[in-house]
Order: C-alpha cells, then sequence, then structure tokens
C-alpha cells in the first residue's frame, strides 16, 4: 500500500482521537486520577516504541544502511531532546510570567493563555508530525505503533487542554480556534514533512528524520509523561503497572506487527 495512503489515513485517526479528546470535557469531566492514569499508559507505549523501535531503528537505517557513523545518530538524537526542552521552557516561562501566582502553577500547567504558549505548542505538535511521518517513512510495524502512542498521546493533551479552555474568560468560539488548531498542526506538518522528505531517495534519508523524532519522544517521555504519571504518591504502585502496561501494549504490538509482516532487526 502506498505510505501516503497509509500516513493519510493515520492523519484522519488522529483527528478524531484529537477532536474526541477536545470534545468530551463539554460532557463528561475526567477525574485527576482517571487522568494521570491515561499518562501513564501513554508514557508506557512511548517507552516501548522509544527504545523497541526508533533507537534501534535510527541507528540501523544511519550507521549499516546509509553509512552514517554513530556520532551523528547521537547527535540527533541530542538534537530532537534539546529543542523539545527549549520549547518546554520557553512555555513554562512565558506562561509564569502571565501568571505570577506560585500557588497555582501546577494547576495551570497546561492552560494556553498567550500567544507565545500557543506558538510552543504548536512547535511541539510539529515536532509531533515530524516524528510520525519519519516512523512511517522508517517502516509500516514503526508507523503503527507510534500511531498507538501518538493517539493516547494526544487524546490526554486534547482533553487537558480543553479542559483548561473551560476555565478561561474565552467564549466559544476563541476556544474552539485553539482547539482545531491544535488538532490539525500534527496531521498538517506530517504530510508537510513526509513530501519533503519523499523528494529525496528514501533509503538515504530515514535514518536521519528518525534518530531526530527519537530524541523528542525521548524528552516527552522522560521530561513530561513519567512524571506526570507519578505525580499522585498515593497511586505510584498503580501507576507503574500502567506504565508496564503501555509497555506490553507496545511491544506486542510491535512483534505482531513484524511476525505479520515477517520483519526483523
Amino acid at each position: 500500500m502506498d505510505k501516503l495512503i497509509v500516513l493519510l489515513g493515520y492523519m484522519f485517526i488522529l483527528c478524531v482521537v484529537s477532536a474526541a479528546g477536545a470534545y468530551l470535557p463539554q460532557i463528561r469531566k475526567m477525574d485527576d486520577r482517571q487522568t494521570h492514569f491515561l499518562i501513564a499508559l501513554s508514557a508506557g507505549i512511548f517507552l516501548g516504541l522509544l527504545f523497541v523501535m526508533l533507537i534501534p531503528e535510527a541507528y540501523e537505517q544511519s550507521v549499516h544502511h546509509e553509512g552514517r557513523s554513530f556520532e551523528t545518530v547521537s547527535y540527533l538524537l541530542l538534537a530532537g531532546f534539546l529543542l523539545i526542552a527549549f520549547v518546554d521552557v520557553l512555555i513554562k516561562h512565558f506562561h509564569m510570567a502571565s501568571c505570577p501566582c506560585e500557588c497555582h502553577q501546577d494547576d495551570h500547567k497546561h492552560e494556553i493563555t498567550s500567544l507565545s504558549a500557543f506558538v510552543g505548542l504548536s512547535v511541539h505538535a510539529i515536532c509531533d508530525g515530524l516524528a510520525l511521518s519519519a516512523a512511517i517513512l522508517g517502516g509500516e510495524e514503526i508507523g503503527l505503533v507510534a500511531l498507538v502512542g501518538m493517539c493516547v498521546h494526544k487524546f490526554v493533551v486534547m482533553f487537558s487542554l480543553s479542559s483548561s479552555l473551560l476555565l478561561t474568560d474565552k467564549d466559544a468560539r476563541g476556544r474552539w480556534f485553539y482547539l482545531v488548531a491544535f488538532i490539525l498542526i500534527s496531521p498538517v506538518s506530517a504530510i508537510v514533512f513526509y513530501l519533503f522528505f519523499s523528494g529525496f531517495d528514501v533509503d538515504n534519508v530515514v535514518g536521519l528524520p528518525l534518530a531526530f523524532a527519537a530524541g523528542t519522544f525521548m524528552f516527552v517521555t522522560f521530561s513530561n509523561m513519567l512524571p506526570e504519571a507519578f505525580h499522585r504518591k498515593d497511586h505510584e504502585l498503580k501507576s507503574f503497572i500502567v506504565v508496564m502496561i503501555g509497555v506490553c501494549i507496545s511491544v506486542v504490538t510491535i512483534l505482531l506487527v513484524n511476525l505479520v509482516g515477517g520483519h526483523s532487526h
């Protein structure tokens, strides 16, 4: 099947899941415990994807198929990690500057209140699109697992954003402007990056965006999702179990797709 058709299908699924996450707070409130368990599940899926597929595939493609050095792949991993770290710092810096009440910082962490925060989160969403397009170029098994993890991740993010926007003074039209923009940024950027990389010899460029994407996944997983998953001290053991379930889902999905597709590393 043509990879562009697969990508368009994945984008449709991602948009539907994101829209569901944005709409549900309007009709049902998810409690704090349920939200953190969803984040833990997504973190586990990302962990499995990162260590079992993205990093090994980035090194295999770049070193063995494209003739690049291990150092080059490592530099791109670091670059992806640092870019998302920089975006995360910008978001927190400009948001906290607009909300000086320190006692409320944790409550406001995901709330969009300024253009600068919107831009920062948009860059993050664009990197999500890069990661998904690179994963699809790397192979259908990587793309499928990346889609599963990203759907859970996007659902949680959109649910959180939608919930926080209900607490602002924005009217319904203003809230949905932000939400629709976030729903579309990752799919549109994924298509743009796919078309861009398709202009090259795919066999010679897949490893580089995969390495960069692995770096972005690494920061999101270790600096955002896992700390948030274990935020509630009274549910740490349950959260760990949910993380392990996510890892198992990721690894089993990888093994099944490899078995069906006959692909192995």
